[in-house]
């Protein structure tokens, strides 16, 4: 009793009162300090309960509830914790207590004991005429059957919650209400004495019907109410409360009084709140890894896969039981891996850092395939470093089709620099920005690293009687008239030269229809169009030798055949065979004259081809 220095704890009003119960006990539930009314409740137990454990005066099925309380208080210093209980019976009385716990602490901090304080929540006649009894033994001054008596005011207003009596009249006039109003509400306990609405205009609008009907009923059924609701406090901000209360009935059983008490629990409310989301994204968190495709793996503190989901098992072929044990990272334990990432995941590891990268590893089936990896350190809201949830996608079509994009962006790559082929776009959408390659420039002659951008280096070199066709080429591909198009057109290039440029565009078009972008390719034909109009200089050459040779040179021959055949008539020549070897000279020359003629028939065509 010295040791504890009970009267330092608790005011001298209550250690004496006979309205409350006041008992303190050890951690383990061991009576170390009883107050009288208590000791008479229970003397049918054992004249001295000091030393004795609390459960002697519990109800068998309380004990558990008193003991969860217990514990409660201990964790949460500062805050009392309320429950009620059934006393053990005497097999003549059978009651409800109210209870309220909280921590006795040292000067560390340290809990060493349990203070409970309670009243009766299930008559009050008997315990009043106790403390009528207690005053006139006495013989201490009273103000009749009022809650106006100093020391028991003094004792109310310690309690951490409203303590309230009110009339059972119509309006449940208040009589008493404890100085904790004003923690609550922020009004003072008379701002309610004279304002029959004043607590019930505090009460949240949504929430009124509901604690009137709750209140009525229980009065109705004799019942002890008990409820949950929102008031405003003064500053407007809301507050949850719970209230506990209970008729008092006369002899007549006519309602005497409405007794009850009012705590705040706003933190409890804020906390439960957070918990139940808490939960809620727990529960969508699991949902969201039990469905999802790709692979998740949690890990303790110490890099021990704990938890797979089917994603990973359906990438890896490796299940649950399978992977419990292994470290994270096991993956990349092979002779071939990526030094580079193992590296970089160790350090991440080492230092409870995210991780990223993409990388090879192999699955059970000894098949090789692209990883794409997110790690995240998991911690407690204390900071504390739980362990790690790793994000697996198999990313090897991906890599393949980028490997099989970049194999060909390489052979067109070369095949345009081996063609000396310029490729352009120009992006609709943008400002119609235009993009040239670097053969682009090298075909205009100009640096691309100079001032003038690509529609200014086109335009200025572009020659006089080609520009309008160009524009109106382009116009109809801007506009989506054609989808593709093709033009030999020439440019002047800045010593004067003439080019020629064969290009070649294709439209790109959105979803819509609409026209996005044109991209094309641009090629210096030059030499190939002075080569076709050498060809064809050459061929016309060739074409007036052919004409000369089989229609000059066939006239004269025909006037001679004509000639042989009348001297032949007429045989004017004595030497036959002189004439003979003159008829067949002439007959082979006509056949050479019909062959050149068939050839320039031939050449005539093929230059009318180009």
């Amino acid at each position: 009793m010295n040791q504890l220095k009970v009267d330092q704890l608790l005011p001298q009003q209550l250690l004496h009162s006979r309205v409350f119960s006041v008992v303190i006990t050890d951690l383990s539930g061991g009576y170390l300090y009883i107050n009288p009314l208590f000791q008479e409740k229970f003397s049918f137990v054992t004249d001295c309960l000091l030393g004795t454990h609390f459960s002697n005066t519990v109800f068998a099925h309380d004990v558990s509830l008193c003991n969860a309380a217990a514990k409660a208080c201990i964790k949460s210093p500062g805050k009392s914790v309320g429950i009620t209980l059934r006393k053990a019976t005497d097999e003549t009385d059978y009651n409800w207590t109210q209870w309220e716990l909280s921590s006795a602490r040292n000067e560390s901090g340290i809990a060493f004991a349990i203070v409970c304080v309670g009243h009766d929540v299930t008559k009050k006649e008997p315990y009043n005429s106790c403390l009528d009894d207690h005053q006139r033994v006495h013989a201490n001054p009273t103000i009749g059957n009022t809650m106006n008596d100093e020391q028991f005011i003094s004792l109310v207003n310690n309690i951490p919650g409203v303590i309230y009596r009110c009339l059972g009249n119509e309006d449940f006039s208040l009589v008493f209400i404890s100085k904790e109003i004003e923690n609550l509400t922020g009004f003072p306990a008379s701002h309610f004495m004279n304002n029959k609405d004043g607590y019930t205009a505090l009460i949240y609008s949504d929430d009124n019907p509901f604690v009137k009907k709750a209140i009525l009923e229980a009065i109705h059924k004799k019942q002890q109410y008990a409820i949950e609701y929102r008031v405003i406090h003064k500053e407007g901000d809301l507050r949850w409360v719970f209230e506990r209360g209970q008729a008092v009935y006369d002899q007549n059983q006519v309602l005497s009084y409405l007794d009850g008490c009012i705590f705040d629990i706003t933190d409890q409310k804020h906390v439960e709140q957070a918990l139940a989301y808490s939960q809620d994204e727990v529960k969508r968190l699991a949902m969201v890894a039990h469905s999802t495709t790709n692979s998740v793996m949690i890990t303790d503190a110490d890099e021990n896969i704990i938890w797979v989901n089917q994603g990973f098992t359906r990438i890896s072929g490796y299940s649950l039981d399978e992977m419990k044990g292994k470290k994270i990272g096991f993956s990349l334990e092979w002779p071939d891996a990526d030094e580079d990432s193992k590296k970089r995941l160790r350090y991440a590891l080492d230092n409870k850092l995210p991780f990223k990268d993409e990388f090879h590893s192999f699955v059970k089936s000894g098949e090789q395939v692209w990883l794409e990896v997110d790690s995240q350190p998991l911690f407690d809201e204390k900071g504390k470093h739980l362990g790690f949830m790793t994000i697996e996608n198999d990313i090897t079509r991906r890599k393949q089709a980028q490997q099989q994009q970049e194999e060909l962006l390489q052979r067109l790559t070369l095949a345009t620099d081996s063609a000396k082929i310029g490729i352009w776009e120009i992006e609709i959408n943008n400002n119609n920005n235009i993009i040239w390659d670097d053969t682009m420039f090298d075909i205009y002659g100009y640096s691309k690293d100079g001032e003038l951008s690509p529609y200014n280096i086109w335009q200025n070199l572009m020659h006089p009687d080609d520009l309008n066709r160009m524009n109106e080429i382009i116009g109809e591909l801007v506009t989506g008239k054609k989808d593709m198009d093709s033009a030999l057109y020439r440019i002047i290039t800045t010593n004067g030269m003439i080019r020629f440029i064969e290009s070649h565009a294709i439209v790109k078009k959105a979803e819509n229809g609409k026209v996005i972008r044109l991209i094309g390719t641009n090629r210096n034909v030059t030499e190939d169009v002075l080569v076709q109009e050498k060809l064809k200089s050459q061929n016309k050459a060739l074409r007036d030798i052919a004409f000369i040779q089989s229609h000059e040179v066939r006239r004269p021959l025909a006037n001679i055949l004509g000639v042989i055949e009348v001297l032949n008539y007429n045989n004017t020549v004595n030497n036959k065979d002189i004439l003979e070897h003159l008829i067949q000279s002439a007959n082979e020359l006509d056949t050479q004259i019909r062959s050149i003629v068939q050839k320039t028939n031939s050449i005539d065509g093929l230059i009318g081809v180009l």
